[in-house]
Order: C-alpha cells, then sequence, then structure tokens
C-alpha cells in the first residue's frame, strides 16, 4: 500500500511580504474530500428529485383527501336530509294514523244517529255504537277535540329539533295505532252489515207504522178520549182525534197497507179502513170523497182521500183513529212526522 503512504504537498504563497507555507496532505485525504462532495451533492439532488415526487404525490393526496372529504360532506348531509325526511314522514304517517282512527269514530258516530233515526237502540256492549279504539290520538282539552290542522286555524311556537327518543316513541304510538285498527275496522265493519240488515228490517216495519200526519193541516179540534160531545154536550169518549181543514184537502195513508173498506156510514160518513199488519189499522172519516178502495194496496202518503163533513160532523175536518187489534189508541203520538215528498 505505497500509494496510500504517499502526501501531497501543498504550497501556499501569499503576498510579497508573507511567509510561504506548505501543507503536506495524505493521498487518501485528498481523494476522499472530493468524493465526499460529490457524494454529498449526489445526496442533495437526489433528495431533491425525491422531494419533488413526494411533494406531487402529497399535493395528489391532499387533493384525493379534499374531494373524498367534500364526498363524505354530501354524503352525510343527504344522509341527514334523509333523516330529516323520514321523521316527518314517521310524524305524517303518526298524523295519518290518528286522522283514520277519528274517521273510524265518526263512523261510529254516524251509525248510532242511524240507529236512533230508524228507532234502533245500540246494545250495551257496543257502548253506543262507539269503538273502544280511542279517538285517534286527538287531545281531549276541556272536552274540545284537537287535532292539529293547520288548516282549522293559526298555529306557532319555536322550532326545535326532535330527539331520538320522541322519533321512537312516535314510531311505537303509531305502530300501536295501526295494530289496534285492524281489530277495530272489522268490528265495525261487522257491526255495520248487522246494522244495515237491522236498518233494513226497521224500515222494512216504519213503512207499515202509521208515523205520518194524515193531512197537511196540523191543527186539532179535538183530541183522543173523554170529552163533551159537540152535539148533545154530555160526556162521551172520543176514539180518535179531529183535524180541521177545508173540503177537498188531501188525506194521505199513514203507512204502508191494504185497504179493507171504503164506504160510507150516517155517522162516520164517507171513510177507510187501512190495514197494516201486525194487528194495526188506521181509519179516516167524514171524508167529502173517496179515492181508495177496498183491496187497493196503499203506500205511506198515498192519497187515499179528501177532507169533508160528511156523517155526524159540525164542520169539515178529518176524523182519524189508529187500532191495535180491536183496541182504539191515541193516534198523538203516531204524528211523528211530516209526509215526504216523494212518499
Amino acid at each position: 500500500m505505497k500509494w496510500s503512504k504517499k502526501r501531497f504537498t501543498f504550497v501556499i504563497i501569499p503576498d510579497a511580504n508573507g511567509s510561504v507555507k506548505r501543507v503536506s496532505l495524505p493521498v487518501a485525504l485528498v481523494v476522499l474530500i472530493p468524493a465526499l462532495f460529490i457524494l454529498l451533492v449526489l445526496a442533495v439532488v437526489s433528495l431533491a428529485i425525491l422531494y419533488r415526487g413526494n411533494a406531487g404525490s402529497v399535493d395528489s393526496l391532499q387533493h384525493k383527501l379534499a374531494d373524498s372529504s367534500t364526498r363524505y360532506e354530501k354524503i352525510l348531509a343527504d344522509k341527514n336530509d334523509s333523516i330529516e325526511s323520514l321523521q316527518t314522514q314517521v310524524a305524517g304517517l303518526s298524523e295519518k294514523a290518528k286522522s283514520i282512527q277519528e274517521k273510524i269514530e265518526e263512523v261510529n258516530r254516524l251509525e248510532t244517529q242511524v240507529k236512533d233515526m230508524v228507532g234502533l237502540h245500540p246494545s250495551s256492549d257496543a257502548k253506543g255504537g262507539t269503538s273502544s279504539v280511542k279517538a285517534a290520538g286527538s287531545t281531549a282539552v276541556g272536552g274540545t277535540v284537537v287535532d292539529g290542522d293547520p288548516a282549522d286555524g293559526g298555529m306557532g311556537g319555536e322550532e326545535l329539533p326532535v330527539t331520538d327518543e320522541e322519533i321512537d316513541a312516535i314510531m311505537n304510538e303509531t305502530r300501536s295505532d295501526l295494530m289496534s285498527m285492524e281489530p277495530a275496522v272489522e268490528e265495525l265493519k261487522s257491526r255495520l252489515e248487522q246494522t244495515k240488515l237491522e236498518v233494513a228490517k226497521a224500515q222494512k216495519a216504519l213503512r207499515k207504522t202509521p208515523t205520518i200526519w194524515p193531512t197537511d193541516n196540523r191543527k186539532i179540534t179535538s183530541l183522543f178520549g173523554v170529552r163533551k160531545d159537540p152535539f148533545t154536550g154530555r160526556a162521551r169518549f172520543h176514539a180518535g182525534i179531529d183535524i180541521s181543514g177545508s173540503v177537498g184537502d188531501s188525506i194521505y195513508a199513514t203507512a204502508d197497507g191494504i185497504v179493507i173498506h171504503s164506504g160510507r156510514d150516517s155517522a162516520e160518513g164517507n171513510n177507510i179502513i187501512v190495514d197494516h199488519g201486525n194487528g194495526i189499522r188506521t181509519r179516516y172519516m167524514h171524508l167529502s170523497k173517496l179515492i181508495a178502495e177496498a183491496g187497493d194496496k196503499v203506500s205511506k202518503g198515498d192519497v187515499i182521500g179528501e177532507l169533508g163533513s160528511t156523517g155526524r160532523s159540525t164542520g169539515p175536518h178529518l176524523h182519524y183513529e189508529v187500532l191495535r187489534g180491536d183496541e182504539q189508541t191515541d193516534p198523538a203520538p203516531y204524528l211523528q212526522a211530516s209526509r215526504k215528498v216523494s212518499e
């Protein structure tokens, strides 16, 4: 290793007044310093190239991260919107369930009214035709049902976010309401079908029950029962009621039936008897004209004669009787309604 033992001598000549200096360095050191410098330069260049490449990657990653963040924010916003929409739908469904339940209650009340109209009395187990289901989740305040319909008037209040617990409570309540609706609707359907049959039966019976006035006039001149006889002045039993009017006024059949008598009598004058079935008959006396004849089938409200003053009468009027079996009964309780135009 003779080469490694060699040395380089560097002579440093300063200005004219300075002394010459010599620096002796080993050959290895002289070669190593440039090599280290070159390596250092190469390292710096490599680091610069690597930094530039990494900077591009970092920049690309930053862009990707920003894009991902924006995308995720949009997804999160969409999910929040979806949650808001679902919450709104849940609230709407809850209100709809309450509204449907209220409609069920309205139908129940209507059923009761229909039964009352035809004289059907609701059974005790039906509780007056109302279902056991509560009224559509509506709130009763001082006896007033509050449905929360904006169309009914002004509404307001602070807008507060809905908590998950509140939504869960609404969902549970709505689920319970919907589950209770099915049996309630089935019960209502079954009951309405039965009511329909009962109403049809009641209507049929009502057609044969004398419930309308036999005249258009409503002035009663003599009531049913003991009275002073208009001819003798003595106390006598009056088997019907007298309704005043003008000669020629229409006389109407007060229920469906068959005319079993149409003729004249010295005391009753021109008179008609209608058999309505079930042991009920009606009599119309002192008519000026007979229109219905024996054997005719008449409907409730049909004109069967004209008011007059024939027979034992002091003036134009209709003597009207209601008989149950062979017994005269007071007609007044049967005078419940006016004749309908369609009858």
